[in-house]
């Protein structure tokens, strides 16, 4: 009986592993499609509210008297891949900023960006609020020749990436 339960063990291993392997396809699909290399992250969802937290930043920026924002594809690849990033470690950062705003300049945009980056807001008025709370959070929303931006939120984790 004792190879019994050694091959008990190896049959359920086998489709712990399997298993994972499934969801790791299947929850590695958005990582695959943006070229994303940091690996599959595993985060808790909480939805992508990005959307909605550039609609109240517009509005605060037209109340102040400046032009709202347009969202911008690259940009919000750049945010999207700035959350993933953060996920994946747990840990908040602006790591590889300048290469951000390199990889904007590439794609036609201005090398002069700003970035603010959340963490844990469960939605896009909570995330919005601590941005324009914080001074240096707000000075970024309210940069006047700023044109262009992308909001993403991965698990906890949230990403403004605006530039000229």
């Amino acid at each position: 009986m004792p190879q019994c339960r050694g091959l008990q063990n190896s049959m359920r291993l086998a489709i712990a592993a399997i298993a994972a392997a499934c969801l790791a396809c299947f929850l590695g699909q958005a990582s695959a499609n943006d070229g994303n290399a940091t690996g599959l992250v595993l985060v808790a969802a909480t939805g992508n509210f990005g959307s909605e937290t550039l609609t109240l930043i517009n509005s605060y920026r037209v109340s102040r008297g400046l032009s709202p924002l347009a969202s911008n594809g690259t940009l919000q690849a750049l945010a999207r891949q700035h959350s993933r990033y953060q996920a994946a470690r747990n840990k908040l950062s602006h790591d590889g900023f300048r290469q951000r705003s390199a990889r904007a300049k590439a794609a036609g945009l201005s090398v002069v960006c700003a970035e603010n980056s959340g963490y844990n807001y469960k939605n896009a008025q909570q995330l919005f609020l601590g941005w324009r709370n914080s001074a240096a959070h707000r000075k970024n929303l309210l940069r006047p020749n700023l044109r262009y931006a992308g909001i993403s939120v991965v698990g906890a984790y949230s990403t403004f990436f605006a530039c000229e």
